[in-house]
């Protein structure tokens, strides 16, 4: 599965983007609008041929679904692999969800060229880039609606870093998360969700789409100006259904965005996506032994690290998450783009008004806001400022080689794994740094988000650097695909 995809040279030029210079050429702007990155992806024949590549998976999956032998649940699971690959579900048809959810990278961000902007995407617009480092959308299935759990004195469930795709529309976190990038100004920005119909009617799969879900799907009446409305861009404006449809095929659109959803949802917890085929699998089979040195670093993972107070080890296949939210103390990453966004775009958008003094405050920033609508959820938000959604650690050491580099947690700021355990054992150890220097070393910078941190599991945790060294041995592990050696 898009096994053409994470390699080093995939969008390299849109470093181009990121790069001081054009940061210099549109001062207080992330990136600038009049670079058309799209004719420089063009010229590069290495990213050429990783676009292609892309392109051939997507070819590939069009063709497995015509199949004869396919049982209702494989067209589903494949359906949705289609709509992640689709190109054409983003305003100017240049960007699929698999543009920033790469299978060698764990289906998380993993294009080493936007590792130094905290691992955030450009969106379909040339000049708009998103907030946070995307989540592996692998096994994010799993996650349950989301609740107040009073006993545990937490929210559980709920997709995004925020835990702002609740399942509550759908009864699916996954579902209601795979909806929003759609229409999200600095991601696909489809200016109406009523356009993601118009685009799964017009596209190959659209037959399939209405033999899984029935013609009425997609059996809409489109104004004649349908595909000229669907092709401006979303500005964040106050309307956000442009689309002149009557209050049938408006209800009617709603319900088939949900079925888009629920689709990429059927996709992301099938085996195409969450295989659970790592080691640790064939361990806990009786297939496969640990090394001494990931024996010890489960040992530590268990016990000492605390980490599975988190990230739990619970059931035959164990998810490696529960769900569950924490401010751990992660610096500010001041690269991260949308902190720079603060001037209207070409189009008028501006996608942070508060620019440098903006602060990530994660599932309380949720709760406190006009998405939550639950006025006993609201009253919880200020214990939960700074804190973001525990991500399951499987496939976490995903990557295609060595050297790749990856974006760890919600804004990038570490991209090594052996930085995060040391962080997480340390953070209390070593004093604030004052600068730029020692970071990781002799020191380590101020929390984003000093409230609320979570200083039970995380901070002090007394582990040599063996330890460490094992721990990390032991998650590396938790990567599918695993092959014993000699296979």
């Amino acid at each position: 599965m898009l096994r053409g995809m994470g390699r080093s040279t995939k969008f390299a030029v849109i470093l181009l983007l990121l790069s001081g210079a054009a940061r210099a050429a549109c001062p207080g702007y992330s990136v600038c609008p009049s670079v058309d990155y799209r004719a420089e992806v063009a010229r590069n024949p290495q990213v050429k041929a990783a676009l292609a590549a892309i392109d051939a998976e997507e070819a590939a999956t069009l063709v497995a679904l015509q199949g004869n032998g396919l049982n209702f649940g494989q067209l589903v699971s494949l359906l949705g692999q289609a709509l992640v690959l689709d190109k054409s579900l983003s305003v100017r048809g240049n960007e699929a969800c698999a543009f920033c959810h790469d299978q060698p990278a764990g289906f998380a961000g993993g294009l080493p060229p936007f590792v130094p902007a905290g691992g955030v995407f450009p969106g379909s617009l040339t000049g708009r880039a998103g907030l946070r480092s995307p989540q592996s959308l692998a096994y994010a299935a799993f996650a349950p609606v989301l609740s107040w759990q009073a006993t545990a004195q937490q929210f559980v469930g709920g997709n995004f870093w925020d835990s702002r795709a609740t399942g509550l529309i759908t009864g699916s976190p996954s579902a209601d998360q795979a909806a929003v990038p759609l229409t999200t100004p600095f991601e696909m920005a489809l200016p109406d969700p009523a356009c993601a119909v118009r685009r799964v009617a017009l596209a190959p799969y659209g037959a399939v789409f209405g033999k899984v879900w029935g013609a009425n799907a997609l059996a809409i009446g489109w104004p004649a100006e349908v595909d000229a409305v669907c092709a401006h861009a979303n500005n964040g404006g106050a309307n956000q259904t442009p689309l002149a449809l009557s209050p049938s095929d408006r209800a009617r659109a709603a319900l088939t965005v949900e079925q888009i959803g629920l689709t990429i949802g059927a996709f992301e917890e099938s085996s195409l996506a969450s295989p659970f085929s790592s080691k640790f699998d064939r361990v806990l089979a009786g297939m496969a032994r640990f090394s001494a040195q990931e024996r010890a670093g489960y040992a530590l993972f268990t016990g000492q690290g605390q980490c599975s107070a988190c990230h739990t080890v619970s059931g035959s296949r164990p998810l490696y998450t529960g769900f569950t939210s924490a401010n751990i103390g992660v610096p500010r990453n001041g690269a991260v783009p949308y902190l720079s966004e603060n001037a209207a775009d070409r189009l008028g958008y501006v996608a942070n008004p508060a620019g440098a003094a903006y602060v990530d405050e994660g599932l309380g920033g949720f709760l406190a806001s006009a998405a939550d609508t639950n006025p006993q959820w609201q009253a919880l938000a200020g214990q939960f400022v700074g804190a973001f959604q525990v991500p399951t650690l499987r496939n976490v050491a995903a990557r295609p080689r060595r050297a790749f580099p990856r974006s760890y947690m919600h804004n990038g700021f570490f991209t090594d794994l052996r930085t995060v355990v040391h962080f997480l054992n340390t953070r209390d150890v070593l004093p604030r740094c004052t600068g730029s220097e020692g970071v990781g070393v002799t020191c380590w910078p101020a929390p984003e988000v000093a409230a609320n941190l979570n200083t039970t599991q995380t901070g002090n945790l007394g582990l040599s650097k063996g330890q460490e060294g094992a721990v990390v041995a032991f998650l590396e592990t938790l990567t599918d695909g695993y092959v014993a050696a000699g296979n």
